[in-house]
């Protein structure tokens, strides 16, 4: 994700945020069970507090991220749907709506779409491996009257980083 910051023009964009933050959301997707169960934990946690009448954007919106990274597990689209997703965030911060309130736009245009050309045939290597568990439960914990497990995940650790750099280094090419 961070290779697209050479086609961004200026980290400190007020898209700049918004923009890493829509990226993840185009690659990765919350587990659908573990996301039911946390909002029905929360909603009961709020409806103890008297609110009533709660949609489930009220819900979501009391659900903080560290919440999210704690109980719910994610999990990569799939190739397909990333690059689609990817393609769409990029045209649509590449118009209009990618221009602050002075008319700054985003991205530097010909870089951006430059770097993707170049990125998107790593698409396929950043998809979770089939079969391979990156979640370890390491506790639970009571919210609303439900258990709600806590996990911690593999993704992104230093021990995968670092294997990751073990074969770039060990194994030659440069397809992945």
């Amino acid at each position: 994700m961070r290779r697209f910051n050479a086609g961004v023009h200026t980290e400190a964009h007020p898209l700049y945020k918004i923009f890493l933050r829509q990226l993840s959301t185009c690659i990765f997707e919350w587990d659908s069970h573990d996301l039911d169960l946390l909002r029905s934990a929360k909603k009961t946690c709020i409806m103890a507090e008297g609110v009533r009448n709660l949609t489930n954007e009220d819900i979501d919106a009391k659900i903080t991220g560290d919440e999210l990274a704690r109980y719910c597990r994610r999990q990569t689209r799939g190739t397909d749907a990333t690059i689609r997703r990817i393609e769409q965030l990029l045209i649509k911060l590449d118009g209009s709506a990618g221009r602050d309130m002075l008319g700054t736009p985003l991205f530097d245009t010909e870089k951006i779409w430059e770097i993707w050309q170049i990125q998107r045939r790593h698409v396929p290597c950043i998809q979770d491996p089939p079969g391979i568990q990156l979640y370890t439960e390491v506790g639970s914990r009571k919210m609303g009257g439900k258990e709600l497990t806590i996990y911690r995940c593999a993704r992104g650790s230093t021990s995968l980083e670092s294997f990751h750099l073990h074969l770039n280094r060990f194994i030659p090419g440069n397809l992945c």
